[in-house]
């Protein structure tokens, strides 16, 4: 599993019919390692996650396990929407990783 925030969408008007109906985001992990990541992730999501949250993703059998479908042709998928991180900051080797937590409390506190 990964935390990443959700950066984008993509649409995509022809696709394999077993991904008929799902919504797909782009992922940007957080990165734990103080290096900064270029990668995204391509992520299925049947939770409805918005572009700017955070959320909680997991790759292979479990994604598939998490949509319902052993056979769905995907690799990563939304498994959770995350409603705050508690990190303790003198630990955190990430620098975004701290700021999306105190985003996260500041969003959860009203």
């Amino acid at each position: 599993m990964f935390l990443g925030k959700v950066v984008g969408t993509v649409w995509a008007t022809k696709k394999t019919p077993d991904l008929e109906g799902v919504r797909f985001l782009v992922v940007h992990p957080i990165d734990l390692d103080k290096e900064p990541t270029k990668n995204i992730v391509v992520v299925a999501d049947r939770l409805g996650a918005g572009v700017g949250e955070v959320v909680m993703c997991a790759y292979g059998k479990a994604a598939r396990a998490a949509v319902g479908d052993q056979e769905m042709a995907i690799e990563a998928a939304v498994i959770g929407i995350v409603d705050r991180v508690d990190v303790q900051e003198e630990l955190a080797r990430s620098d975004e990783l701290v700021e999306s937590a105190r985003e996260l409390r500041r969003g959860s506190d009203g």
